[in-house]
């Protein structure tokens, strides 16, 4: 085999193997996570995720920021929190598509560090 052939031939499974992966995932709108922020959470959580200051003196867990589930990186909480909501937040899996609410899992773990 010529070496280009053989590397073609090493790239195969890795090939199969990502379209694997693609295809395993959870589904998703395409929509960046950054948009799905902006249109769903920046309202009461603020750009940074510490929450609008008028919303943080009526409900401090509105700064992910502070919250011990983000700062113990509780994937499966903050999904389960975005998707059914949370005392007075209401809940998306109505609204958007699990990888969505993945994504913005991802998104809120990065805000504190994680």
């Amino acid at each position: 085999m010529i070496p280009a052939a053989r590397f073609a031939a090493a790239l195969l499974p890795a090939a199969a193997l990502a379209a694997a992966i693609v295809a395993c995932s959870s589904p998703s709108s395409g929509i960046p996570v950054a948009t799905l922020w902006e249109e769903h959470c920046q309202r009461c959580h603020g750009a940074d995720g510490r929450g609008i200051a008028a919303q943080r003196a009526l409900a401090p867990r509105v700064d992910l920021t502070a919250s011990p589930m983000v700062r113990n990186g509780d994937r499966g909480l903050i999904f389960q929190r975005i998707a059914y909501g949370y005392a007075t937040m209401p809940g998306f899996a109505h609204k958007l598509e699990r990888g969505d609410i993945e994504d913005l899992a991802r998104h809120v773990m990065a805000l504190g560090g994680r």
